[in-house]
């Protein structure tokens, strides 16, 4: 068979290695380009998009960019940035690489504020004309990058732009990189293509062609393209490994030769032409490199064909030859005042550690105004995670501060500890203080509220003795702060009120914001006009201030205000202003906080589909806390028992252990209503549910909503306990203690919280009891449905309706949009990994979908689902299956 090198890929093929790898790597890739000539036509007339370019290395992800660049022609400008493998990347790198954009304020950027003013200039440089940018080595982004990508993605839809990103995905640190930059990116705008390895007879066919033994060349390759090309390229030869093959055309080099790619090699993707010229190398040295096709010449320096080439040739090097060139490299760039990461990275390298002194704060520093906390934290560890480790304890702080952003929470409480030791062994008391009331705030986040409440206390016993300090009013906010959270109204008070008078002494309109925050939040049973007020002052005052924390942190209350008084319709919009206020500042912690929320919101609603693609990414990011995640979990566990899956009692579990390190009166009162719905619905220990329902009682006895102190004996009476009803109860409970069900019934229905409309109905006459159950069928609680029928047949041998016709639902089996993504994925014989990375959730997600499948569809296997599911016409489409790649 003869293999022709595309037309498009002509200008990239300079030499015979080249077309050696342009054959290659383009082979089985046709479909790709018939999707991205689709995405180039639709950004020239308006329509933006993000296509992820995904595989292992040495795929031919590069190369597919570089030939789709020549492809497109001039149909779009064509614009190049590129992540690096630095040890420590410098903050909004791709911003770096951008010839449109003016790089004189993006070296002056000095905070968040001025990274937002960076990515809207950027955003109108990229569009001011048709573009397209091709970004390459996602998963070697800073944290910086990944957000910028994340802001473009979320505002291309009616822009003429098409960004074309390649990255890894063999490793978990990769795909987690991948998934943050894709996760917050609309659907609509979003595409990822993954490609494979090349067939056996693709392989065959090109060995035959330099008269090689094809099925060897792929049995030593996997059909690894760039293991292919090398194999090519050196006639067939088998070695025990990639670098072997590569370091052996290396070693073929000149002296001169070799001494300038040895160099190349310490310096991550592309070396400057000026850098060459310091080095002294010789044109016929350069030429040599090139023609050896381990170099590639591009407008403004030399790159490695690929960094797995890189890689081989740096780890030729001697150590001793390696630290030279770093050491050599290092003078060079402090001579030309470069950058402190850059200096990091050859200081790391060359063993300076002097110098990694001298440049890691400033590197850190640095990165973190900028928000690339990641690469903030790995420059800190370079002079805290060795064993002659600074013992200064605001570098420690510093360094649990980044830890605590990038949601490593452990290790910021080990690292705030440190800093503390030292503190107490300077005596200095104010700056101990202040850590403890941090350390506090770390303990609650990792779940552990009563060392948080240790904490707290003991830094204002500290802090005291610095009356009208900011440490002070910020040490009563913490107490304050946690004291809401219990929903101590007096105690949040009473702190608060104490802070108040120090803040507005100084003029510290960010203390008052966070002060007012937990001052309204607590007074919500109260006297809920001013709580509103008060939070509304909050969001104002934190927005002036520039402190957006405070502000996502008030939105989150103020949604939790509107929910717990069952106003659904204000907390959607408050749930999405909140979510778009921490999208645009990055704030993912937040903004999974509330998305949990939301999900919550739309289960009250009876909107179960909604509230499952709103709780699932939350759940399915592993870097989430139990708190949280607590808001997501506590939706997906009332969605998988009403829908009768085993996926509820994991979510269960860890809802109970996060309750087993401090309990608070609201989230430990859902944790207790979960657990005797389960009870009720699925059976169980009825006595344990009921001693949860009890201790929930008693600590929303004083406190608390009324919403739950009703549910609470709700359950209670469900379960066969009786007991008197709360005075305070809402109406519709308050009709249903009454005995008037058809009342209750309508009273639910009136706020549009049809699960306990049906539990209402389901107590009534024939009519209502069938309406009841054809209710719960409707919003999927085939589960809650079953057990009112089995409950009614014990009472009165009345069994209730069947359930819906299939008329009444989406698909006669009652699959959501999502479990349909996962059939049509199932049909294709995918993994659950594979059917997550693709689906951006995790595989215990996509298992728990399966599960859920394999119920409603009455099927044993994975496969038989699949078959009913096409036989049905469920999958009547199945534009996600690439088409067969054409051979060149």
């Amino acid at each position: 068979m003869q293999f022709e090198i595309p037309y498009f890929a002509a200008p990239y093929c300079r030499d015979r290695f080249s077309s050696i790898v342009a054959c290659v790597m383009l082979l089985e890739r046709d479909h790709i380009f018939e999707e991205l000539d689709r995405f180039a036509a639709e950004a020239a007339g308006g329509r933006g998009r993000i296509s992820f370019i995904v595989g292992e290395a040495g795929i031919g992800k590069t190369t597919v960019l570089r030939a789709f660049a020549a492809r497109v022609g001039e149909r779009l400008r064509p614009l190049w940035a590129a992540c690096e493998d630095w040890s420590n990347a410098e903050a909004l790198t791709l911003l770096r690489d951008l010839s449109v954009l003016d790089q004189q304020a993006l070296a002056q950027a000095r905070d968040i504020g001025s990274r937002l003013d960076l990515f809207h200039q950027a955003l109108a440089r990229l569009t001011d004309v048709p573009t397209i940018l091709f970004v390459e080595d996602l998963h070697w982004a800073d944290d910086g990058s990944i957000d910028f990508i994340r802001y473009l993605g979320r505002r291309i839809a009616d822009k003429p732009l098409l960004v074309v990103a390649s990255s890894r995905n063999e490793d978990q640190s990769a795909r987690a990189r991948l998934t943050r930059a894709a996760n917050d990116i609309p659907p609509a705008t979003r595409h990822r293509s993954d490609l494979d390895r090349l067939s056996a007879p693709a392989v065959g066919a090109l060995a035959a062609a330099r008269g090689l033994l094809g099925s060897a060349i792929h049995d030593a390759t996997g059909g690894n393209p760039l293991y292919v090309t090398e194999m090519l390229a050196s006639g067939g030869a088998r070695s025990r490994s990639i670098d072997d093959l590569i370091v052996g055309r290396a070693d073929q080099l000149a002296e001169r030769a070799r001494v300038l790619l040895d160099y190349c090699s310490i310096i991550p993707r592309r070396v400057a032409f000026e850098q060459i010229e310091h080095t002294g190398a010789d044109e016929d040295a350069l030429q040599a490199c090139l023609d050896s096709g381990l170099l590639l010449a591009e407008q403004d320096g030399l790159v490695f064909r690929h960094e797995i080439t890189r890689r081989a040739v740096e780890d030729a090097l001697s150590p001793l030859r390696r630290r030279q060139l770093h050491a050599a490299e290092l003078n060079r760039l402090e001579q030309a005042g470069a950058s402190a990461a850059r200096r990091l990275h050859h200081a790391i390298s060359a063993h300076d550690i002097p110098r990694v002194r001298d440049a890691a704060p400033q590197a850190a520093m640095q990165a973190s105004a900028l928000g690339a906390h990641r690469e903030a934290a790995r420059a800190w560890s370079a002079i805290l995670e060795e064993e002659s480790a600074s013992d200064d304890p605001r570098q420690c702080a510093h360094y649990a501060f980044e830890l605590h952003v990038t949601g490593e929470i452990a290790a910021a409480i080990k690292w705030q500890g440190r800093a503390l030791a030292i503190f107490e062994s300077m005596d200095d008391r104010m700056h101990r203080g202040d850590g403890l009331r941090f350390l506090s705030r770390l303990h609650y986040l990792n779940g552990h509220r009563n060392l948080a409440e240790q904490a707290g206390h003991q830094a204002v016993a500290l802090l005291d003795e610095f009356s009208g300090t900011a440490e002070l009013a910020l040490a009563y906010a913490n107490l304050a702060h946690l004291a809401m959270l219990a929903e101590d109204a007096e105690e949040a008070v009473r702190w608060s009120e104490k802070a108040i008078p120090i803040a507005d002494a100084l003029a510290r309109d960010d203390i008052l914001a966070t002060i007012f925050n937990n001052y309204g939040t607590a007074i919500q049973y109260r006297d809920p006009e001013r709580a509103f007020s008060l939070l509304e002052r909050s969001i104002a005052l934190g927005l002036a201030t520039g402190a957006q924390e405070h502000v996502a942190r008030a939105y989150t209350n103020k949604c939790w205000m509107l929910m717990s008084a069952r106003r659904h319709s204000e907390a959607l919009v408050a749930q999405q202003q909140g979510i778009a206020f921490c999208i645009e500042h990055d704030l993912d912690t937040w903004r999974d906080y509330i998305a949990g929320g939301n999900a919550l919101t739309l289960m009250d609603l009876g909107r179960y589909g909604d509230a499952e693609e709103w709780a699932s990414p939350v759940l399915a990011d592993q870097h989430n806390s139990h708190l949280i995640r607590n808001p997501a979990a506590r939706a997906m566990a009332q969605f998988h028992i009403r829908r009768g899956s085993p996926a509820a009692d994991a979510l269960i579990e860890e809802l109970n252990s996060h309750m087993e390190n401090g309990r608070e009166g609201p989230r430990f009162t859902s944790l207790a209503l979960i657990v005797a719905e389960r009870c009720w619905t699925n059976g169980g220990e009825i006595g344990s549910a009921l001693s949860l329902l009890g201790e929930a009682a008693a600590l929303a006895q004083d406190n608390g909503s009324p919403w739950d102190r009703a549910a609470l004996w709700y359950w209670s009476q469900a379960l066969g306990q009786n007991s008197p009803p709360p005075s305070d109860m809402p109406e519709p409970y308050a009709l249903s203690a009454a005995g008037d069900m058809t009342a209750a019934a309508n009273a639910f229905e009136a706020l549009a919280m049809p699960f306990e409309q049906a539990l209402m109905l389901a107590k009534g006459n024939t009519s209502q009891i069938a309406r009841g159950l054809a209710l719960l069928d409707r919003i999927g609680a085939p589960a809650t449905a079953d057990r009112s029928r089995t409950e009614l047949k014990l009472a009165s041998g009345r069994i209730g309706s069947r359930g819906p016709r299939a008329s009444t639902l989406d698909n006669r089996f009652g699959l959501t949009k999502r479990e349909i993504d996962v059939l049509k994925a199932l049909d294709k014989g995918w993994t659950n990994k594979e059917i997550g990375e693709r689906l951006f959730v995790s595989a215990k997600t996509v298992d728990h979908h399966v599960s859920a499948i394999l119920g409603k569809l009455d099927a044993r296997t994975r496969g038989e689902a699949a078959a009913l599911a096409r036989a049905e016409g469920l999958l009547i489409t199945d534009t996600e299956k690439a088409p067969e790649g054409r051979r060149c």
